[in-house]
């Protein structure tokens, strides 16, 4: 890579009698602020990740802190259990065959594409299946891109339901040791839904097929 020499950089600078300043190059105002600081820690992991589109969700608080560690890659799952030496099972419990990762266990695994199936199938392809070898983060942003925000926030709470229930479902496998089978998940999703409209009225769906 050329270089220009020093020389030249330095006479391109132009002095004026204005007294130095400190200017914060991460605010419009140039002033220090806490969360700009906070934020820039963050620039370019996340890009497009929007974390409005968990929070304002038609669902539970419970279901929005679990979908918030899962797009951001903190549940304890074998892979993070394994970075800290933790002893731990390392196969999916679902359909084991892969290893235990949050994509493969939400997205990818054989089990839980049968869900989504059904998620799909119930919903008239409001939900549908997720692409093969596409990363939570990814698959969170691209499902909800573009929707009007009624329509976003009762398929934000959709896919929560359904990604909170396949965790269930892995920890009564790890923990209980009982395993339920894609219908029995798919009623308890439904349960939810159900519990969650009596209370709230919400997510409303437009469909009706059960």
């Amino acid at each position: 890579m050329f270089c220009k020499p020093l020389g030249h950089t330095v006479q391109a600078i132009q002095l004026t009698d204005q007294p130095d300043s400190i200017r914060w190059k991460w605010t419009a105002h140039g002033d220090y602020s806490a969360k700009s600081a906070y934020n820039i820690q963050f620039a370019g992991s996340h890009g497009q990740f929007i974390s409005s589109h968990i929070w304002k969700a038609e669902s539970e608080g419970k279901h929005k802190f679990f979908t918030w560690l899962l797009v951001q890659s903190k549940l304890l799952t074998a892979d993070n259990l394994l970075k800290r030496q933790w002893p731990c099972e390392p196969v999916c419990p679902l359909c084991s065959q892969e290893p235990k990762t949050a994509d493969h266990l939400i997205l990818s695994c054989c089990f839980a594409k049968e869900v989504w199936h059904k998620m799909s199938q119930w919903t008239l392809g409001f939900i549908t299946m997720p692409s093969t070898d596409v990363l939570v983060a990814d698959w969170w942003q691209n499902e909800l891109a573009g929707l009007p925000k009624k329509q976003r926030r009762v398929k934000a709470a959709l896919l929560m339901y359904t990604a909170w229930n396949l965790w269930k479902e892995r920890n009564r496998r790890i923990f209980e040791h009982v395993n339920s089978d894609a219908v029995r998940v798919m009623q308890e999703i439904k349960a939810e839904v159900a519990v969650r409209r009596l209370a709230c009225g919400g997510p409303e769906l437009t469909f009706t097929h059960d």
